[in-house]
């Protein structure tokens, strides 16, 4: 003889599994262990390894990005824009002038070819970008 649930079941011919439930419980548990693993390795990594040693280059990359930014060149990341600063790009420029200036017969000759290299390339860029200005044109990409 069937209890009540049963004979409902054979009635309608629908059978309920439970087992998915589980399932997905299982699955649920096991993704958020891969997660507290991955953040517990992602942390322990960041403490075991010492910042890198600040270098020239990497200062004037930093800054060669944001003289970029500021020509219109690339996408400012908070704003989402590209939007051109001219006075702002200018000052960038000649911050990088001052800081060779001010390096000058301390770095290696690789270093100062890399600050010649980025400052040339800038200047040539805000030439560029001030004539596209005046003359209305479009700046290239």
């Amino acid at each position: 003889m069937q209890d009540g649930n049963d004979a409902g079941k054979a009635e309608t011919g629908v059978h309920a599994d439970d087992g998915w439930k589980r399932a997905v419980a299982e699955e649920k548990r096991r993704l958020r262990e891969q997660e507290e693993q991955r953040r517990s390795h992602v942390e322990a990594g960041a403490r075991a390894r010492p910042p890198g040693q600040p270098t020239i280059e990497a200062l004037m990359a930093g800054l060669y990005t944001q003289t970029l930014m500021a020509l219109g060149e690339l996408e400012n990341p908070l704003t989402g824009a590209r939007n051109a600063e001219m006075g702002e790009a200018a000052f960038l420029v000649d911050t990088i002038s001052m800081l060779q200036e001010k390096t000058r017969g301390n770095l290696t000759a690789d270093e100062s070819s890399y600050v010649q290299n980025v400052l040339t390339d800038l200047r040539m860029r805000y030439v560029r970008a001030t004539q596209a200005e005046a003359g209305g044109q479009e700046k290239p990409q």
